[in-house]
């Protein structure tokens, strides 16, 4: 076979048609090589963009366990306080469950206590109808003894004048002044029923006297007027008992005592007895001073006890009771009573008086 021969020009043709084929190859290539280049970047660009995501959810999740830890720790911290309140809780309980049984106790001890007192009222209503029952004989006593008793001295006294006028020619001097001592000693005993019947009836017995209101004036005026102090005695009161108002009895008889007694047991011919009051709210502040010898400070509560006087009787007479009505009256209706006094220097007799009097039977 005779081999073809090719013409250098076809020869350079060729050549030229293999280049042109080379250079789209490599234009293909680039062009591929572009997209692939494009496409890379794309790639690269979600790459960075996964990455700074990553580390964004990197970032979260350090917050999230952070956050969780904090949780685990407050839970932690929750867990403990519950287990003390639950401790407290018991304790409370365990209290509680003593307090109760305390309180049992204290209810049967109340209980113990309200029967007691059942008990005791019942005694106290015993006890008070007892008191009744011989207050009642007391007064049954007293009576006697003022109107039953009084008989017999009445007759006494009445024969001993009969005597005294029948044998008047026989009768000595020393005779006479035995018959006056003697009906003298009656007169004392009459009074002294008298005083002690009245002394029974305090705070028990009254009348319409002690529901009467007076002035304190009208009330000092007629106390002067029964006392009717001999010559050479002041008695002074104070302008404040015009401008009160008071029921008249027990107080007359209160002060109308006090009176008297400054009189009757002063030392000399003359004396100065000074009759005060003054409004303290709900009471009223009485006080009786004189200008007497004074009562040592010894016999202080002697002379407020019944029958008790500091003079011979035979140098005063009285009962020895109106310094004893005076302290129950005062106690009787709610006041107090003191004395103010020493050896050769006065005394002073001070008393307080509610303006509610309570009377027996009737509201203040």
């Amino acid at each position: 076979m005779q081999a073809q021969l090719i013409s250098p020009q076809e020869d350079d043709r060729e050549k030229g048609r293999d280049l042109q084929d080379f250079q789209r190859a490599m234009l293909n290539i680039l062009e591929d090589f572009g997209e692939e280049k494009a496409r890379f970047v794309q790639v690269q660009t979600a790459t960075l963009n996964i990455l700074e995501d990553f580390d964004t959810e990197k970032k979260r999740l350090e917050i999230m366990q952070t956050a969780t830890l904090n949780i685990l720790e407050d839970f932690s911290e929750e867990r403990n306080r519950f287990a003390q309140v639950q401790t407290a809780t018991l304790n409370i309980l365990e209290d509680f469950d003593e307090e109760k049984k305390r309180l049992e106790q204290s209810q049967r001890a109340f209980l113990n206590i309200l029967e007691d007192i059942d008990v005791e009222k019942g005694k106290v209503t015993n006890a008070y109808q007892r008191i009744e029952a011989v207050n009642k004989e007391l007064e049954e006593f007293a009576y006697a003894a003022s109107h039953d008793l009084k008989a017999p001295l009445r007759v006494i006294d009445n024969a001993s004048k009969w005597l005294e006028e029948d044998l008047q020619e026989h009768l000595t001097a020393e005779t006479r002044e035995n018959m006056s001592l003697m009906r003298g000693r009656i007169g004392r005993m009459e009074k002294l029923l008298d005083d002690l019947l009245e002394y029974s009836r305090i705070g028990r017995s009254v009348d319409e006297r002690y529901a009467e209101i007076v002035t304190g004036d009208a009330l000092m005026g007629n106390i002067l007027g029964l006392l009717s102090p001999p010559e050479g005695f002041t008695v002074k009161v104070s302008p404040g008992f015009a401008g009160i108002h008071v029921r008249r009895m027990p107080l007359q008889q209160i002060l109308m005592n006090l009176i008297s007694n400054a009189i009757k047991h002063h030392d000399k011919k003359k004396g100065y007895i000074e009759v005060t009051v003054e409004d303290n709210g709900a009471y009223y502040a009485f006080a009786v001073k004189d200008d007497g010898p004074g009562i040592p400070a010894r016999f202080h509560d002697q002379i407020f006890k019944m029958f008790q006087t500091l003079k011979p009787r035979d140098q005063m007479e009285g009962s020895g009771m109106g310094l004893a009505m005076v302290r129950k009256n005062v106690e009787v209706f709610g006041g107090t009573l003191n004395l103010e006094s020493s050896e050769g220097k006065g005394s002073l007799f001070r008393f307080t008086w509610p303006k509610q009097q309570q009377i027996k039977g009737e509201d203040a």
